[in-house]
């Protein structure tokens, strides 16, 4: 015979599991000062956007935005390809990201490394005293 009370437990607990839906922030929220920073914002929209959980993913981004702001790349490019990841791997944006922000860049002749090869090349300089 067929339970009804465990149908509608199951029911009830798959309704909450779809209903239910968890967000991160990965960086700290910051206190805003009178001048805005538009490069720390950049910086915090990528982080928590395209999910750079690890810390050479965050470093990877702080050197992006410092070639922002030495204007070696522009900021609406970086937004754009940033929007165009979260678009093609919502999931995933990140590797996305990576590669279309390596291509773009050359096309600008600006290098800019992928995350391993910025990490190993971070991992070969010495520490700073």
């Amino acid at each position: 015979m067929f339970d009804w009370t465990k149908m509608m437990i199951a029911t009830a607990v798959i309704s909450f599991a779809m209903l239910t839906t968890c967000q991160a922030q990965i960086t700290q929220p910051r206190i805003l000062s009178a001048t805005p920073d538009r490069y720390a914002n950049l910086q915090e929209q990528l982080t928590n956007r395209l999910r750079a959980t690890t810390e050479e993913k965050q470093a990877y981004i702080r050197r992006l935005v410092k070639l922002v702001r030495q204007k070696k790349l522009d900021i609406k490019l970086v937004v754009a390809i940033e929007r165009k990841a979260l678009e093609q791997r919502p999931a995933f944006p990140f590797p996305y990201f990576e590669q279309a922000i390596k291509i773009e860049a050359a096309k600008r002749k600006v290098i800019v490394p992928t995350v391993g090869e910025f990490e190993l090349a971070r991992a070969k300089t010495p520490p700073r005293p």
